[in-house]
């Protein structure tokens, strides 16, 4: 009996072993979903992976860097996105040797994708202080992000508050409303992860996690599209 069992359970991790990892639809946009299939995959699957193009959705009501600006003298509008602050303060997008007159010290931008928060467990109450008392929550927020290292093959780069992907969209009803992707090419090592922890205190009583959680690759194009039909207003290519 100990033979037989000892047989079906290696059967069935050689059945586990080889059973292919779903990759997300080329249709689905969604950060996240990309972000958690490709983390898990082992490194000869991942390396598969290696140029493969994928969409994702830009998160454009948490992205003060965008506006629309409304021309009334003409018939269209732009879409403006500021980039020159979205700058991936990580130590491997760090480069400082750069001659800021020549490159970037930080050298990956971002795009953001996606932001979700988890209560990890429940509140609980503890002593911070002798005799201070506090009820303690236990919060995780997880952002997506797409890096990239060539936004200058989209647009010179300046000095300029407003230099970003910007494109002339033809006059909008005014119940249009907007959506941004961003197709890339995914590049080693594909996807990257941070982790802050804020420990609780009296002025905020809650137990902090933030893990910033990184799709890698190369940048192909941006479009703005009917966020309701899906038609495709605009589309930047990179200039060079």
């Amino acid at each position: 009996m100990l033979g037989r069992a000892l047989c079906i359970t290696l059967l069935s991790i050689s059945s586990l072993a080889h059973t292919a990892t779903v990759l997300p639809s080329p249709e689905d946009s969604d950060g996240e979903h990309w972000y958690q299939t490709i983390a898990v995959l082992p490194a000869t699957e991942l390396a598969k992976l290696e140029g493969r193009s994928i969409t994702v959705s830009v998160d454009l009501e948490n992205s003060p860097s965008f506006t629309l600006l409304n021309d009334e003298a003409s018939t269209e509008h732009t879409a403006l996105y500021r980039m020159a602050f979205n700058n991936i303060a990580e130590g491997w997008s760090w480069t400082p040797l750069a001659d800021p007159n020549m490159a970037d010290y930080y050298r990956y931008k971002f795009l953001p994708l996606k932001s979700t928060f988890e209560e990890k467990v429940a509140p609980r109450t503890e002593e911070i202080y002798p005799g201070k008392w506090l009820e303690i929550k236990n919060l995780w927020r997880y952002d997506y992000f797409l890096a990239f290292e060539n936004l200058y093959d989209f647009y010179p780069r300046q000095v300029n508050d407003d230099a970003g992907f910007r494109a002339q969209l033809k006059r909008l009803p005014s119940n249009t409303s907007l959506s941004m992707q961003a197709r890339f090419r995914l590049i080693p090592p594909m996807h990257q992860e941070s982790n802050t922890f804020w420990k609780a205190d009296f002025a905020d009583p809650v137990d902090y996690t933030l893990r910033k959680r990184y799709l890698m690759g190369e940048l192909l194009e941006i479009r703005f599209l009917d966020k309701d039909s899906g038609e495709v207003l605009a589309m930047i290519l990179p200039s060079r």
